[in-house]
């Protein structure tokens, strides 16, 4: 390309008038352009006709005009490892960045806490600081960018929620919290050309999120929008911002199996482009831990995973353009959590994880192969779990990663091998062009080239597209004179003016063959441009010879001053010597005069070969070779034995009670030691009387006639003893000790505190005490006050009168319509006072001032216009047992009534389609507390993160179980709460990979969906088995139920025979999706 730009501007030079025109910018017929002359110094400012001559340009603005060029060296380079942090578990979710310095940046975060830290490394070693410690139970990754003021911007999320930034302005960090409704998983974050972040993250959601969201901060606050919507999206994105910025992100969209991209300026956005995607859907699964970068060319690179068939997958393209896929690796389980960068040559670079092994691996893609090559970069144990990657400006790969074995942060690097100048090209007058290269943006280096006659010309520089001309204030005189030889060095001062030659140094103007300045006659190497001399004459020259003035020495390999030949350890700067002769050099022998020994570890003064103990300082000796050190041997000559934990002379492997030092044999075996044994060899009593055979002597037992087999405490008492209604509440503190629902009376009513109806929830005071209980008999519903009212279930309220009927519910009501006995006061009317007249009483009503004719629901209050069949709602309220619905209308409710009626009957409920009948078992029913959908809630959300790596879930299901141990412990859960929960953790341990996937996608499993009671199972089974022989073939039709999970194939679709037997299949996609018939 550049070459038929070059012929381009030749041609163009001779067939235009340009070179007349006059130094003004100005259009030209075939769009070669005049800039105002540069004021530019040239140096040397005359050379000889025959050309060769280095020249450099000195001006300003040169970088403007340059192009690049970028070459690969070809080098196998090799990656150089080391320990950045030994802190615990301190390369989790880790990014990597590096300064205009030089200096290399990590944070990540460290121990079961997962508390961030920031890694430096300043070219000699690297320091530690703590940032701050996660927000939640744990923090997901990492990713961090570096701005044009070398400070630090970084973003994470959270597992309860949060979107958190952090920054480092060189010299202290600040965070804070962007969104609370984040989904936990990866996000994306880049600085703008302000210098001010920009982060993305999906809204929290189901699986991969409710849709894509962007973060953005302005210098003073942050604010979000939504870029994607839509649920089960906007997860794993990444995020790059162009120099114009453009903002770019490419994100997973789940619910359709793809890798979407989508891009705009913040404020409007394009729509959503597939970058990858499965064929059909179900084919794969990408855009799994999505990572992307830009080259200069505008061309987006993307690292991805797909879990389906578990390989690591490369996109690339450009916006509105075409986009091409590829599989870098598939070698089983690979491509975990990668991470790209481009180099100066547009090459992209990859670093991420694989189980097949447990590696962390690299690949490239660059000119010395036309395909992806695929190596490892550490394969000792389980690395690269997380990992990042940076390439800085001298084409140097910088790697930070986990190392899970031994819990600490690891870091990788090596060169490129690709390298990038600056280039520009140069026209001498009439002489031609040439290619000089932009050293920087004040300098360029340059040959001059051959002249046909010796003229003084205008030097000029054309910009990167060959469009404008920059002539030079400057010009160079090109000089000819007698030149015999023509070598450039005029025959008066040419020292051989017959050979041309460039010797300077000894002669000038001689032959020089190796270019070194001396001549071929003085040269004592006339074929080694780096050699001219040797001192010693041992035929090695005196740059290359470490000793040259030593015939006997010419290398100093190790550079210790001592020549090889007389050096013990040549390859060794740290030794010369070897007194002892054991291969170990003087220096690093601890015992360099002992052939025996060389190394201490533990410096205790005896040799590690002699040690039997070579990294204990304490120990050195093991008499009776039980691999315990005579020093820590409570029994050094014995073998058998090395403690005495309670010290009472008997060794704890001997000591049947090695903890207590009263007792040492035990010869009944039944755990009681002899000493205190009653009975030492009799293992069926141990004391003297324990009549209720409780375990409690008698003497102890405050408790007798124990229930056989009953759990009893330290006092010989049971749980029914001390609580007989078995309430949690011991009866001493019991107000109601023979009520299970029932234990405290806080106003001395005799009516309990707790309620059993839920639709005293809002009505219950915060102050007041007592909870809500399913079937609590006998509830207070005036907890401020004493009372006696018995009536409808409101007990313990003020009933003067004494008809059971509380106060607060009795009105005074006259009888309008009986005119007979217009002086009686007395209420003689029977029925219930409905002042709105819509069905409801004004007892029950709480909108007592309906419009009349007006829709209301059960409470009185008017219903709403939907697009949903008022019918259909009445009922359902109907067949929910809502009695309000009863009084909506009385046409419907008599039709309702009269079809309920009708469904008794078998003959008629046959014609019914099946899932019509299930209708009168919609009345759900759940027995959850909150406490407990707060805590299966969690458990899901677990399995829905987790449920595709079965490891990582082990590990989270693990410290579940602790956790909720911890808060049981702490009094913040009840016991139920944790064993229910630990019933599910134990299962879902035990599940197959196929049987997880099931379970993450159904509510009812964890107790969240709405279920039917055992009453109404019953009756609806009683009733099917009624209908069965009415039904016949209709049956034969139906789809099957959405609740029949079917069987699971190698492609992501289910397979249900329905009826079984019936040789018709159904098939779905997802245990969410409804059944469809196989049309075959």
């Amino acid at each position: 390309m550049r070459t038929w730009l070059v012929t381009a501007i030749l041609l163009a030079v001779m067939v235009s008038p340009m070179l007349t025109q006059a130094s003004v910018l100005e259009e030209s017929g075939d769009n070669l352009r005049y800039s105002s002359p540069i004021q530019a110094t040239i140096s040397p400012s005359s050379g000889w006709t025959s050309g060769g001559e280095e020249i450099v340009i000195t001006g300003s603005g040169f970088s403007d005009l340059a192009f690049s060029n970028s070459t690969y060296d070809g080098i196998n380079h090799q990656w150089a490892k080391s320990t950045a942090n030994y802190a615990d578990q301190s390369g989790q979710e880790n990014s990597i960045v590096v300064d205009s310095n030089g200096h290399v940046h990590i944070v990540s975060a460290a121990g079961d806490n997962y508390d961030f830290i920031h890694s430096v490394y300043d070219g000699s070693s690297w320091s530690v600081n703590s940032i701050k410690s996660c927000e939640g139970s744990y923090c997901w990754d990492t990713h961090m960018v570096i701005d044009d003021n070398d400070h630090l911007h970084a973003a994470y999320s959270t597992g309860n929620n949060y979107i958190i930034y952090m920054n480092f302005d060189g010299t202290t960090w600040s965070w804070s919290q962007i969104s609370s409704n984040g989904k936990v998983g990866p996000v994306g974050i880049a600085v703008d050309s302000n210098n001010n972040p920009h982060v993305s993250y999906s809204a929290y959601g189901s699986y991969c999120g409710n849709g894509l969201m962007l973060a953005s901060f302005d210098g003073v606050d942050w604010t979000s929008q939504t870029v994607k919507s839509g649920s089960n999206r906007g997860c794993s994105s990444a995020l790059v911002i162009e120099d114009d910025d453009q903002i770019n992100i490419a994100y997973q969209n789940r619910d359709t199996s793809k890798l979407s991209f989508v891009t705009g300026d913040g404020s409007s956005w394009s729509s959503a482009y597939s970058a990858d995607f499965g064929n059909p859907a179900s084919s794969m699964y990408p855009g799994y831990y999505s990572s992307m970068a830009v080259d200069n060319q505008g061309q987006f690179h993307i690292a991805h995973y797909d879990s389906k068939e578990e390989d690591l997958r490369y996109s690339t393209g450009v916006p509105n353009g075409q986009w091409s896929n590829t599989i870098i690796d598939s070698g089983g389980n690979t491509g975990r959590n990668p991470a790209i960068a481009i180099d100066a040559a547009g090459d992209p670079h990859i670093v991420y994880h694989s189980w097949a092994g447990w590696d962390l691996k690299y690949a490239t893609l660059n000119p010395s192969s036309p395909d992806w090559q695929v190596s490892n970069v550490e394969t000792a144990g389980s690395v690269g779990d997380s990992s990042s990657i940076f390439i800085d400006d001298a084409g140097i790969i910088h790697i930070a990663y986990s190392d899970d074995t031994n819990n600490v942060l690891r870091y990788a690097t090596k060169n490129s091998g690709v390298s990038v100048t600056n280039e520009i090209t140069v026209q001498f007058g009439q002489f031609g062009y040439v290619t000089g290269e932009v050293v920087d943006d004040s300098t360029i280096v340059v040959t001059s080239p051959v002249a046909s006659q010796a003229d003084t010309v205008t030097l000029s520089l054309w910009d990167k597209d060959g469009i404008i001309e920059h002539q030079l204030s400057s010009a160079f005189e090109f000089i000819s004179q007698d030149d015999l030889d023509n070598d450039g060095v005029l025959n008066t001062n040419d020292d051989c003016p017959n050979d041309a030659g460039t010797s300077t140094q000894d002669l000038t103007g001689c032959p020089d063959d190796d270019g070194d300045g001396y001549s071929n006659s003085g040269d004592a190497f006339p074929s080694d441009a780096n050699e001219n001399s040797d001192s010693d004459g041992d035929g090695v020259g005196d740059n290359a010879d470490a000793l040259p003035n030593d015939a006997s020495e010419t290398l100093d390999t190790d550079g210790d001053g001592v020549g090889d030949n007389g050096d013990a350890f040549p390859n060794d700067a740290g030794e010369t010597t070897d007194t002892d002769g054991d291969g170990v050099g003087d220096n690093s022998d601890a015992f360099p005069s002992n052939a025996f020994e060389q190394a201490d570890s533990d410096g205790d003064g005896v040799g590690d070969n002699s040690d039997d103990f070579p990294n204990d300082a304490g120990e050195t000796t093991d008499t009776d070779g039980d691999g315990v050190g005579d020093n820590s041997d409570a029994f050094p000559m014995n073998a058998f034995e090395r403690f005495d934990s309670d010290g009472d002379g008997v060794g704890d492997n001997t000591d049947d009670f090695p903890n207590d030092a009263s007792e040492t044999v035990d010869s009944d075996g039944d755990g009681v030691g002899d000493n205190s044994d009653a009975y030492p060899n009799d293992s069926s009593q141990t004391t003297d009387v324990d009549t209720d055979g409780d375990g409690v002597n008698d003497v102890n037992d405050l408790c007798s006639n124990t229930l056989e087999n009953a759990v009893v405490d330290a006092n010989g008492c049971s749980a029914m003893q001390l609580d007989a209604d078995g309430d949690g509440v011991e009866d001493t503190e019991d107000d109601f000790p023979l009520d299970a629902t029932q234990w405290l009376d806080s106003d001395g009513d005799g009516y309990g505190d707790n309620w059993g109806d839920s639709s005293w929830n809002d009505s219950r005071m915060s102050e007041w005490t007592g909870v809500f209980i399913t079937g609590a008999s006998q509830a207070d519903y005036c907890l401020d006050i004493a009372g006696n009212s018995t009536a409808d279930g409101y007990f313990g309220c003020l009933d003067a009168d004494g008809n059971g009927i509380a106060d607060l519910f009795e009105q005074d009501e006259t009888n309008e319509t009986d005119t007979t006995n217009e002086t009686d006061n007395t209420n003689q009317t029977n029925s219930t006072l409905d002042s709105d007249s819509d069905g409801v009483p004004d007892l029950e009503d709480n909108c007592p001032y309906t419009i009349p004719g007006r829709i209301v629901d059960a409470n009185g209050c008017e219903i709403e216009d939907s697009d949903d069949d008022d019918a259909n709602t009445i009922l359902d309220g109907l067949l929910s047992g809502d009695n309000g619905a009863v009084t909506t209308t009385v046409g419907i409710g008599a039709i309702l009534v009269a079809l309920l009626a009708l469904l008794q009957t078998n003959a008629v409920a046959a014609i019914l389609p099946d899932t019509f009948r299930w209708v009168q078992v919609l009345r759900k029913n759940s027995k959850l507390t909150k406490e407990e959908r707060n805590e299966l809630t969690y458990l899901q959300s677990l399995v829905q993160a987790y449920h595709s790596n079965p490891e990582e879930l082990a590990e989270e299901l693990v410290n579940l179980k602790g956790d909720l141990t911890a808060r049981f412990t702490n009094n913040q859960i009840k016991k139920e709460t944790r064993e229910k929960l630990l019933v599910l953790i134990e299962e879902l341990q035990s599940s197959t990979p196929n049987e997880l996937y099931q379970i993450a996608h159904n509510d009812a499993y964890f107790g969240l969906s709405e279920v039917i009671n055992t009453g109404e199972r019953t009756k609806l089974l009683d009733e099917k088995l009624a209908m069965g022989a009415s039904e016949g073939e209709l049956n034969q039709t139906e789809a099957p139920s959405a609740y029949s999970l079917g069987e699971l194939d190698d492609k992501g679709t289910y397979w249900l025979e329905w009826p079984e037997g019936s040789g018709s299949w159904y098939y779905r996609y997802s245990p969410e999706d409804d059944w469809s018939i196989y049309q075959n």
